[in-house]
């Protein structure tokens, strides 16, 4: 689970650091984006390449990015929640 979560937030920053290039979205929504597309992506490749179930793997996962969102609130700036 604690690998889920850093995979989740490192990940997910560099999704949205991305996303930030290419779109006009703040940081905040750009994560949660990352966030989004690694919901998918994550458990997908996981239970690939190491044969367990798709169902395990995504409540995992799921839960990471749930934690993760959590971090990514707590990292935004005051400038950002005014």
């Amino acid at each position: 689970m604690f690998g889920a979560v850093i995979v989740m937030v490192l990940v997910g920053t560099l999704i949205g650091w991305l996303l930030r290039k290419v779109s006009a979205l703040s940081v905040f929504t750009s994560r949660l984006a990352g966030l989004a597309v690694l919901v998918v992506a994550a458990p997908a490749f996981y239970s690939f390449n190491s044969g367990s179930p798709f169902a395990e793997a995504f409540v995992t996962y799921g839960l990471g990015a749930l934690i993760a969102a959590g971090v990514f609130y707590f990292l935004k700036s005051r400038q950002q929640r005014a």
